[in-house]
């Protein structure tokens, strides 16, 4: 039987790839001209790409109601792969359907800009495939010593050109703009989708919570804890969760970036964070960020404190973590600690100084039924299995080789994928 994960994340594959192109594509279809009969398929196409590529710009803005249904990397994810499935229907419906004029032009235009930012995108916004591919990840960081991760957001823009032009291209097409029962759902599609970017962007600009850096220091090699204090906040957030931040005020730290959230859940409107130093966005934080900065912050995401929310209480809890991948799970630890369901925690690190928060981690084990098995250097396949627990459900944190690698294990032992719960941080 499908767990409540999977029917969810299944129906919004259904709707974003059949149910919200099927009512432009009957009445595409019906309003078509026997004359044209051969370029139909061509021409469906076209237009299945248009939504495709429009339902992946509204994917672009992160629903928050979304992410706590599927989990926020299934939506990008999901936002990729409807992309790619536009460019190449998109090609399918250029090389069969040959134009000419305004409508070549903007047709064309539009084309080559999918093309080049889904490039661009591959290798700088795509970390499941530049973690999987070791010559790209090269390639990336040569390139962002030039191209900073800003550039690359503002860059990925150009995609809202793109589709406005495929937008301005339909209205042209005299075979396409006389079917009017087609063209009245088309422009209505289009201007919904407009109205919800829109929307979603406000709500980034004007409903962000606004605070300030309360304290900073670093608290292991490369390893940066923030405090910030967010007035009206009052425990908007589940444990595990992770939240979008930038610093507004601050040169190169302006765009939004994504970090877990180390503390549990409280009131007194405080976040915490344990940021690592890899790109430069994190590694400029050390040297840019003042105590009283302002900082906004969106509402947070994360599907930790669903998963479990959607399975048995009693059953027990397996935690692997590895190096900065425990700062989702150490509040989750700590959120279940009197709760008498047996819970295992492994994290391991690189190094002994790269164990972070090790001195809480101990305390938490000395609650009942709680195991904590910590140390430097992974943990062998044989130590992982050891650790199994009949009927358990896993949560993971870590690198994204580590995720894959321990998944695996995991599913090779028998233990369902349903029962495996890990957000990893490849976009």
């Amino acid at each position: 039987m499908l767990r409540k994960l999977r029917i969810p994340l299944t129906l919004t594959w259904l709707t974003v790839m059949f149910v919200i192109p099927m009512p432009l594509l009957v009445l595409l279809t019906n309003g078509l001209s026997p004359l044209y009969a051969d370029s139909a398929l061509a021409i469906q196409s076209g237009m299945i790409a248009y939504c495709w590529m429009l339902t992946a710009v509204i994917l672009s803005t992160r629903p928050h109601w979304l992410d706590r249904l599927i989990g926020l990397p299934n939506i990008y994810m999901i936002h990729g792969i409807l992309s790619l499935g536009a460019i190449l229907l998109a090609a399918l419906h250029r090389n069969a359907l040959p134009s000419s004029g305004i409508i070549a032009l903007t047709g064309n235009a539009a084309f080559w800009i999918f093309i080049s930012m889904a490039v661009w995108s591959m290798v700088f916004m795509a970390g499941w495939l530049t973690t999987r591919v070791p010559l790209l990840a090269r390639v990336k960081n040569a390139v962002e010593r030039v191209f900073k991760h800003e550039f690359s957001v503002w860059l990925h823009r150009l995609n809202l050109v793109a589709v406005t032009l495929i937008f301005i291209h339909v209205q042209l097409i005299p075979i396409v703009n006389t079917i009017r029962p087609f063209m009245i759902a088309f422009d209505a599609f289009s201007a919904l989708a407009a109205v919800l970017y829109i929307r979603a962007k406000l709500v980034q600009r004007f409903g962000a919570h606004r605070g300030k850096v309360e304290a900073f220091h670093t608290i292991a090699p490369g390893v940066l804890e923030i405090d910030i204090h967010l007035p009206g906040l009052k425990a908007a957030w589940e444990a595990g969760d992770f939240a979008f931040i930038r610093f507004p005020g601050v040169r190169g730290l302006r765009e939004y970036h994504p970090f877990s959230i180390v503390n549990v859940p409280s009131r007194n409107a405080r976040l915490r964070f344990a940021i690592r130093g890899d790109g430069d966005f994190t590694r400029a934080l050390p040297e840019k960020l003042t105590e009283g900065a302002a900082v906004e912050v969106l509402p947070p995401f994360g599907r930790y404190q669903r998963f479990l929310d959607e399975r048995d209480a009693a059953r027990p809890m397996v935690i692997l973590a590895g190096g900065i991948g425990v700062t989702p799970l150490l509040p989750i630890a700590l959120a279940y600690e009197r709760s008498g369901r047996p819970i295992r925690f492994l994290y391991s690190a690189r190094n002994t100084d790269q164990l972070l928060y090790a001195e809480e981690l101990e305390r938490w084990a000395t609650e009942d039924r709680c195991e904590l098995n910590m140390q430097a250097g992974r943990f062998t396949p044989e130590e992982l299995r050891a650790a199994m627990m009949p009927n358990a459900v896993y949560l993971i944190g870590g690198p994204a080789r580590m995720l894959r690698s321990t998944r695996r294990l995991l599913v090779s032992r028998g233990v369902r994928a349903d029962d495996i719960c890990y957000e990893p941080f490849t976009w």
